[in-house]
């Protein structure tokens, strides 16, 4: 972190934050013992997720020459003649004038320096150019998301974000102690550098300016979580001097129950504190002062939230459309988040799941790592109850927890007025938007390789025509490359738009251009991006090296005219910005447009599909959709087509092959007359074979066929777990998948939390099992959805439960209201329940303060 953003942390947080920049600092600031020096010591001999960084280059600059003449070639198609010759004479002063290569010369000094501080010479002008001096809104323009696979099991709210929760813990862990193997390519690691902003950082809002802050994980080991607008502390180790104590998914359950409890019991007016976070950044600098200003507890409460590990957002919407989904994970409704903070985990009513990330120190690639570790040892592993504990045992592992802490943040008039117009800008904002996420089922990654060309290329391609046909015109257009291959590499622009995919272009809309024509332009189309796109990951495109140079001019030196001319701040201006993944965990990824005459495209290329996500300001997001759909269809038909004629082609040579070495064969044994009488009649005349004319055959002439029928279903995905699950079962459930996991989830509450009410002493009904028959219909009744219990099965009878309102061994009957009283009492320990469990029990001889009972987990 630059000095000067040292001191700008030291007026906005107390000072017992501290900032952690390394492993060594967290080393330095651990306790000073014999125990923790040999730890430290062990650590350093055996790192694996160090391996290889030490022999990692350094990210290299290219030679001016390659630079400046790539550059011109990439703004060719986006310039009219004039531009273009205004262009190449502004390249050539700069390139003769000495002042390109004096700035040159002092970005590779700079390079040097920054290469003996094991750094990179972009990275420290990276953050605060591409980030921290952005001053739009990051929700909406900066930070982007991820959308889960569903759980086919469908799990309750509380059960799949516990699990996810301790999931995440684990990961931290292997950051924290080194062992997390390094990100490959091709046998070489990736830098890794990174992942140590994965956890305990935060964004920080500032006037003119943001800056970052990171925590220590010896002594910041709480989760934030956040209910309807209210937040939530709650520590993840029994004993935080025990790093080992880390709490169970069950212990992690019970304490998100509670915090649901409370924070849906809470009807006091808490003022909507994540709400500030939406804002421009110069407003919510402001408003993170008045917060401060509205009283002073304000400040240690927002101290708590950005030194967390991460936010956890329970939410209590239920997103069931592609489109509620993705707006859920991007935006939410504004006031149950904090986006500023390094990653917030969102678990939604109905079980479904996604992240949203902070981009200012990290890209994708560390937390898409990180997602793909929850998403897949999640389905490894059972998800959390407590059906096998008894009413005592659950009770002692409950109270052993300290509550969750409420961070009761307190207003003022100001702050009030403040949250209140937050609220009025997020609105405005989000109505502006369009969000259309497209889905295109004909084919994917699979079918693109047959046709021999680089899948990401190819859709890349699928846009510049797509973006053509609908504006009439091609623009600037980004694509993420990762320099991770390189010492604090972050990434490089791949330009998709260029002379190659221009030409293209101009050959689909061309109706007097053949197939083959077309083919062979978008093959050359394809090829050249695939080529930029290797050299941007080699650190030797233009944009980064461009940058460098304009940074590296002092104030006072006069601007040269190559970046004082209009043109080059249109064709650095990213009118289409796209970044794509090719991972089936993923169901929904998207952000938002760069500039406001833009597209945001985040794309997947799978194996049997493709899916897009497109943000727009109303410029007709939908209608690029489509666009898109239209082109991908078009670039196979055309690709399908071009391969019946090259067979037919081929198959026309082989004949004509064929009958020249039978002719010439027959020639050379002096038989020409015999073979020519013995040739089908169908055949080609020997007077027509030497002429080399022969007919082309009917099934060589090609017409546009119907379109293709719909693929076979698409193949099983990368994870085992969904290899038994068909991705239409995700959708035939989702209709009925809360209420049916909600009736699972009480009948096994209501074996251990039974209504008491009946007095001490009343029989207790002998223990059951939840029955593995599915529900015999797939329509939940209305006690099904409010979680009622129905029926279960004896343990060894096989008997049906009486359902609920009947009498069960002579006892009061049981409500469902007491039920969950009862349970939600035991989870928050209140004073006097364990007693009245006892009496019911007839085991008053155990204590709170005694050890565990047999049953309960050590």
């Amino acid at each position: 972190m630059p000095p000067h953003t040292s001191e700008k942390l030291g007026s906005m947080l107390s000072s017992t934050l501290l900032g952690r920049l390394s492993p060594s600092s967290q080393k330095s600031a651990a306790t000073d013992t014999t125990e923790t020096d040999a730890a430290a010591a062990a650590l350093d001999a055996c790192s694996i997720m160090d391996k290889g960084q030490s022999d990692l280059p350094s990210l290299p600059i290219p030679p001016l020459e390659q630079t400046l003449s790539r550059y011109q070639e990439s703004i060719r198609p986006l310039t009219t003649d004039e531009e273009y010759e205004r262009m190449d004479n502004a390249i050539q002063e700069f390139k003769t004038s000495g002042q390109g290569t004096s700035l040159d010369e002092r970005l590779r000094e700079k390079a040097k320096e920054c290469q003996s501080r094991s750094t990179s010479w972009l990275a420290e002008w990276w953050d605060d150019w591409a980030y921290f001096t952005h001053r739009d809104s990051s929700t909406f323009y900066v930070n982007y998301y991820f959308g889960f696979q569903d759980d086919p099991r469908m799990p309750t709210q509380t059960a799949r974000a516990a699990l996810l929760v301790s999931l995440a813990l684990e990961f931290r862990q292997l950051i924290a102690t080194r062992t997390l193997t390094p990100d490959m390519a091709r046998n070489a690691p990736f830098c890794m550098n990174m992942y140590q902003y994965l956890f305990n950082y935060s964004r920080i809002s500032g006037l003119k300016e943001d800056c970052a802050v990171g925590f220590p994980y010896e002594t910041n080991n709480h989760i934030c979580v956040v209910r309807n607008g209210k937040f939530y502390i709650f520590e993840t180790q029994l004993d935080p001097s025990k790093p080992s104590s880390v709490l169970s998914p069950r212990e992690i359950m019970i304490q998100l129950e509670r915090i649901k409890k409370m924070a849906d019991d809470d009807k006091s007016s808490v003022p909507a504190i994540g709400i500030l976070s939406t804002g421009q950044r110069d407003q919510a600098a402001q408003d993170r002062v008045t917060l401060f200003e509205a009283h002073g507890s304000n400040k240690a409460h927002m101290a708590k939230i950005e030194s967390s590990m991460f936010v956890l957002c329970l939410d209590s919407s239920s997103p069931k459309t592609s489109e509620e989904f993705s707006r859920a994970l991007w935006h939410g409704d504004g006031a149950s988040r904090w986006f500023d903070k390094c990653f917030q985990l969102i678990v939604f009513a109905n079980g479904r799941a996604g992240m949203n990330g902070e981009h200012s120190k990290m890209d994708a690639t560390p937390t898409s790592r990180l997602c793909r570790y929850l998403i897949d040892e999640a389905q490894a592993r059972a998800l959390p109850d407590f059906r096998n504990l008894n009413a005592e045992d659950l009770y002692e592992i409950a109270s052993a927890l300290d509550k969750p802490l409420p961070l009761k943040f307190v207003s003022s008039t100001k702050l009030s007025k403040a949250i209140e117009n937050a609220h009025a800008y997020f609105k405005e904002t989000v109505d502006a938007h369009e969000m259309v996420p497209t889905e295109f089922k004909g084919y994917g990654k699979g079918l693109i390789k047959t046709f021999k060309m680089s899948p990401d290329a190819y859709v890349q391609m699928a846009l510049q025509l797509a973006y053509y046909r609908k504006h009439g015109e091609l623009v600037a257009t980004y694509e993420s490359a990762a320099t991770r291959k390189y010492r604090h590499g972050r990434t490089e622009t791949a330009r998709s738009c260029s002379n190659e995919s221009k030409a293209f272009c101009l050959a689909m809309q061309n109706e007097d251009i053949g197939l083959k024509a077309r083919a062979a332009a978008c093959r050359a189309a394809v090829a050249r991006h695939a080529q930029y796109t290797a050299w941007a990951v080699d650190g030797q495109a233009v944009d980064r090296h461009l940058l460098g140079l304009r940074l590296i001019r002092d104030s006072d030196e006069p601007i040269p005219a190559l970046f004082a001319d209009p043109v080059f701040a249109r064709t650095c201006r990213w009118r289409l910005s796209t970044s794509q993944i090719s991972d089936d965990c993923f169901i929904a990824y998207g952000w938002g447009e760069v500039v406001p005459d833009g597209y945001g495209c985040a794309y997947m290329v799978k194996e049997t599909e493709l899916d897009f996500c497109i943000t727009s300001l109303k410029l007709g997001s939908r209608e690029l959709g489509n666009y898109i759909v239209e082109a991908l269809e078009d670039m196979r038909f055309m690709f399908e087509e071009v391969r019946k004629i090259e067979k037919a082609e081929a198959a026309q040579a082989a004949m004509v092959a064929a009958a020249a070495e039978a002719l010439s064969h027959a020639e050379r044994s002096g038989e020409l007359a015999m073979a020519s009488k013995s040739m089908h009649p169908t055949s080609p005349s020997t007077a027509h074979l030497r002429e080399g004319r022969v007919g082309v055959p009917d099934y060589a002439l090609i017409a546009r066929s119907p379109s293709p029928a719909r693929p076979p279903m698409p193949a099983p995905r990368t994870s085992l777990f969904f290899q038994k699950h068909d991705p239409v079962l995700r959708t035939a459930l989702a209709r009925n998948a809360m209420a049916m996991a909600q009736e699972k989830y009480w009948s096994g509450i209501d074996e251990i939390a039974f209504d008491i009410g009946g007095g001490s002493g009343s029989p207790v009904p002998p223990k059951k099992v939840l029955s593995t028959s599915p529900p015999t219909s797939t329509t939940p009744t209305p006690a099904a959805a409010a979680g009622a219990t129905t029926t279960t099965t004896d343990a060894g009878a096989g008997e049906r439960r009486p359902s609920t309102g009947q009498a069960v061994n002579g006892t009061r009957p049981r409500s469902d209201s007491g039920t969950q009283r009862t349970f939600m009492a035991i989870l928050m320990g209140e004073d006097g329940i364990l007693s009245r469990l006892r009496s019911r029990r007839g085991t008053s001889n155990l204590s709170k303060d005694s050890s565990s009972p047999p049953n309960s987990p050590k």
